[in-house]
């Protein structure tokens, strides 16, 4: 017997191509049922189906068993303890077929009747009268009516009527397909007709037997004549379309071929189109649900379970093939005439044919194994069950009915089968049936891996957990890779590991590969584990160390260059930089937006100014300006120019910049003059230019000024003259110390105006004077000094007199000059007289002849002054002596006032009685008065007395501050002390 598996074509058996064989295992326990189950049970019985607990009552909690009788009578017994259970009479000749729909909880059984010839459906439900006790109700009757009979010879003829008369040949059903809601029905006959009924559930509910007839879609009197057999349907099962989710199709096999008919959706109701030119001879087939799994395995984190899908799985003598709508989807070589096919979950039941002895072959296509074969006597019947699928520990077996009893191959648990494969260090074997297990049993208990230091705990914290089944594939990988690891395939056990990502700790497998023969497996397993972003900064350092160690540079640059890598990106330039590898610490300082490390490693480490000043440009002006400040130095070492216009650059275009920037940045130009020279112009530029560049703060602009009139004073004083000449915001005071100090004289004088010290003017020229006594133009420049700011500063006057008379050479070169500034400062009473006096009579340089008109004048000009004030005097005491009179006559009680005004005051009319006189001699008519407070003050003197009031009122209110400073404000205090004793004011 040869069993290879591989996958085939359209064009037949033979183009099968084939792989490996099968490994055989034997995984199923023969347990024998001679003393459970009594030979009266299994009398008869041709076919068997295996209904589970969710079938109904009927059925639990074991499940229960369905045995077809030869006489056409149901047997149910319970499907652990064999025990009769319920016997009916479902047809009066013999039953072909035998199936359950559990979500219907439904019995369906295709048989005949004496009476007819054609095949009959019936449906039945049992109800339980009585306790322990079952009775069959039946719903549903559907007639198979078949247009061919079959002649005494077995060759197909035509029969006129569309029914058989009781002494025609039956047409027996060959195929069944039911639903499990039983939604759908399909039965495929001998002579290759195909009967479709649909929604027969709607009919359960019915008090009385409903009888139908199904849809024939496939019509055996449209079949090729000229076969010498009848083309009979041999297998079937439901598909859901894999391109329309709304699309059911029935995918059936014949004896010559594979056809698919679509129920329901796109393209229903056409007729069956041949799938495969592939057949089976009845009996030989049966539906198989596959694994579909589209995940990667080789990611245990996966907690995808694979899908189940429909196939038909054909048993010819030189292979068996699963059937897809599509066509063939797998091939398994068997040499051997088959007798039946059976199914347990994902494993095959061939029993082959024989005349005394059958070999009995079960296929796990999950697995890709061979779990049992064996030769038994007399096979008469044969049926699986799955068990309950909601226990959590189901049991599955494989009935048998031979000659030497009955028997039950039980398949042994999981872990069963994982302990022999281990043992034979079949471990990538034993993945299959752990993925076929969570598959296919998924309420069924997994075996659970406690924490430990080789698996790793649940992170709560994580979106998705790790499942059972994920922690045992990795569990699986791990065992492997320990194999390979102690085998000294260090490679072949890094894959393994690597498998395990997620599951297996880290720093189990890291320990095992520290060697350094062994870093460029380590450097694989760190690469995956950041891949998979499950990598902490200890294996980023770990796994950039060995890149370099292992010099493997391009492998370094395509890690810190791959998007969906995770890593700490602190901690990779670190090790990078350690290591040397200045270029890929740069490329994820930029990348990471890392600008103060991007900046330390291009210019401390790299050298490299031109690659730093890019990319200082390229950053904005505010972050750039505050990022540089530590580089300032060292760039402007190695590119001194291209640093300064940098700088000019971010500084001017800052939005926000702070008061301290530019003090900040002064101290890294050290050693550096001019190219702070360039920057400071270049500022200045740019503050002056109508473009976008912002405004230089106040406190910068200050700073700015007075740092480059310090640099213009040491090798440029005209520009230094044209800063202290203009408008620039520089600090006088700090303008002065550095002209002096630089002993500029022009900066001085500008200076010294700035600040308003015109005496220090007058003095420079004065003492450039007395330096340099032949020098005409200094003297002069003295006197030009004093006409220029002797209107602003008097006391100049005083100064220059007493240098002109300080020496002959000035008396007597600005002789006229003093002249007029003698007649100036009497004129403008700038000098008295005794000063004049005291400053010519110092010396005997100038004669005092020159005062004489002046002191003359003075004289006069005090006389005349005498005489007015005499006459002023003399004149207030008249009006005096005359007020005080007036007053006496005022208080007077004795001396009688008299009026003699003749006209009103107001209108100028003659006065009229009623009329007002007031003591000023004015005189109103009444009418003419305001009313109120007004009429007790004359309105002709009431002007005159309010400006006395007020005067008198604000006298009255002043203070000894107020007075302090009007005399400290005026020319002559005395003026303003008598001024106020006139008004009455004493302070």
């Amino acid at each position: 017997m040869s069993m290879t598996t591989g996958t085939a074509s359209m064009a037949g058996p033979s183009s099968s191509s084939t792989m490996p064989a099968w490994r055989t295992f034997q995984f199923m326990e023969k347990r024998d049922l001679a003393d459970d189950v009594s030979p009266q049970v299994m009398k008869d019985a041709h076919t068997a189906v295996y209904a589970p607990p969710k079938c109904g009552a009927w059925a639990s909690p074991h499940g229960a068993l369905l045995l077809g009788l030869r006489d056409g009578q149901i047997r149910m017994v319970d499907a652990k303890t064999y025990i009769e259970l319920a016997t009916w009479p479902a047809f009066s000749s013999d039953i072909w077929q035998l199936h359950v729909a559990p979500e219907a909880h439904a019995i369906l059984a295709v048989g005949q009747d004496l009476a007819y010839a054609t095949p009959i459906v019936r449906i039945w439900r049992l109800t339980s009268p009585m306790p322990s006790s079952w009775t069959p109700v039946l719903h549903i009757q559907m007639r198979l009516v078949s247009a061919h009979t079959r002649q005494g010879d077995g060759r197909p003829r035509m029969s006129a009527a569309t029914s058989s008369s009781r002494d025609e040949a039956p047409v027996p059903a060959t195929a069944c397909a039911v639903s499990s809601s039983l939604t759908c029905v399909a039965v495929g006959l001998h002579d290759g007709s195909l009967h479709v009924a649909r929604d027969l559930s709607t009919h359960l509910t019915s008090a009385e037997v409903v009888s139908l007839r199904p849809k024939l879609v496939r019509d055996s009197t449209l079949l090729d004549e000229g076969r010498d057999a009848w083309d009979s349907v041999t297998g079937m099962t439901f598909c859901p379309s894999e391109s329309a989710n709304d699309t059911m199709e029935l995918l059936f096999s014949t004896v010559s071929k594979t056809m698919r008919y679509t129920l329901s959706g796109a393209g229903a109701g056409t007729a069956p189109s041949v799938v495969d030119t592939v057949g089976c001879a009845p009996s030989c087939a049966a539906s198989l649900y596959t694994l579909r799994d589209d995940v990667d395995h080789d990611d245990p984190m996966a907690t995808h379970v694979p899908q189940l899908c429909p196939r038909l799985i054909l048993a010819r003598e030189e292979a068996l093939y699963v059937m897809g709508p599509r066509g063939r989807d797998m091939s398994i070589a068997l040499e051997g005439a088959k007798a039946h096919v059976h199914v347990l979950l994902g494993q095959v039941v061939v029993v082959l044919a024989g005349a005394e002895r059958q070999r009995i072959t079960v296929f796990d296509v999950d697995a890709k194994c061979i779990t049992y074969t064996k030769e038994h006597t007399g096979v008469s019947l044969v049926w699986t069950s799955a068990g309950d699928p909601h226990a959590a520990e189901p049991e599955r077996c494989v009935g048998l009915v031979t000659q030497a009893g009955t028997w039950e191959l039980v398949d042994k648990p999981l872990m069963v089968k994982w302990d022999h494969l281990f043992r034979a260090h079949l471990f990538l074997q034993a993945l299959p049936f752990l993925y076929a297990h969570a598959a296919r049993l998924p309420y069924a208990r997994l075996p659970t891996l406690s924490p430990s230091a080789v698996i790793l705990p649940p992170r709560p914290q994580e979106r998705r957990r790790v499942s059972t089944t994920s922690m045992l594939v990795a569990d699986v990988y791990r065992r492997y890779g320990e194999h390979l690891y102690a085998r000294g395939d260090f490679e072949g056990a890094m894959q393994q590991f690597i498998k395990t990502l997620g599951v297996v700790s880290p720093s189990y497998i890291i320990r095992q590969f520290l060697d350094a023969q062994r870093l460029q497996y380590l450097t694989a397993y760190l690469e995956a584990l950041h891949k998979r972003h499950l990598a902490n900064a200890d294996h980023t350092t770990l796994l950039l160390h060995c890149y370099t160690k292992l010099r493997h540079t391009e492998a370094l640059d395509r890690f810190i260059r791959a998007s969906d890598v995770s890593f700490d990106v602190h901690v990779a330039m670190d090790v990078c930089r350690r290591a040397g590898c200045v270029a890929q610490a740069a490329y994820l300082a930029a990348e990471h937006q890392e600008h103060d490390t991007y900046l330390s490693i291009q210019v401390r480490e790299a050298h490299d100014a031109t690659a730093a000043l890019a990319y200082v440009r390229a950053l904005s002006p505010a972050d750039a300006l505050a990022y540089v400040r530590p580089y300032v130095h060292a760039l402007l070492e190695a590119a001194p120019r291209e640093m300064c216009d940098v700088l000019v650059h971010l500084y001017t275009h800052a939005k926000e910049q702070d008061e301290a920037a530019l003090s900040q940045l002064l101290v890294h130009f050290v050693g550096h003059e001019r190219e702070l020279e360039h920057f400071f112009e270049q500022v200045i530029a740019a503050r002056a230019a109508p473009s976008g560049a912002s405004s230089v703060p106040a406190a910068d602009a200050v700073l700015l000024y007075d740092t480059l009139l310090e640099l213009y004073l040491t090798h440029a004083p005209t520009k230094a003259l044209a800063i202290l000449q203009s408008d620039a915001p520089y600090t006088a005071a700090h303008a002065l110390v550095l002209c002096t100090n630089a002993n500029y004289t022009d900066g001085l004088l500008c200076v010294y105006e700035r600040m308003d010290m015109m005496e220090a003017i007058v003095m420079h020229w004065i003492d450039q004077a007395r330096a340099t006594p032949n020098d005409a133009a200094a003297s002069q420049q003295v006197i030009e000094a004093l006409h220029t700011y002797g209107e602003r500063a008097p006391s100049l006057y005083t100064s220059v007199l007493q240098f002109l008379t300080s020496d002959k050479i000035w008396y007597e070169r600005h002789q006229s000059d003093l002249q007029g500034i003698l007649s100036h400062t009497t004129a403008q009473n700038l000098l008295s007289p005794i000063q004049l006096v005291h400053i010519l009579g110092r010396n005997d340089v100038a004669q005092m002849g020159l005062l004489t008109p002046l002191l003359l004048a003075h004289v006069q000009q005090e006389r005349a002054e005498y005489d007015s004030a005499t006459k002023l005097i003399a004149s207030y005491r008249e009006e005096a002596a005359a007020k005080t009179k007036e007053l006496a006559a005022l208080r007077s009680t004795t001396e009688p006032r008299v009026f003699q005004q003749r006209e009103c005051g107001v209108c100028t009319q003659p006065l009229d009685l009623p009329s007002v006189h007031f003591m000023c001699r004015h005189s109103f008519h009444y009418r003419c008065l305001p009313s109120g407070e007004e009429a007790r003050v004359c309105p002709l003197c009431a002007r005159d007395y309010a400006t006395v009031q007020t005067l008198q009122d604000a006298a009255s209110h002043m203070s000894y501050d107020v007075v302090q400073s009007e005399v400290d404000a005026a020319d002559d205090g005395f003026d303003v002390i008598a001024d106020l004793f006139s008004k009455g004011v004493v302070v």
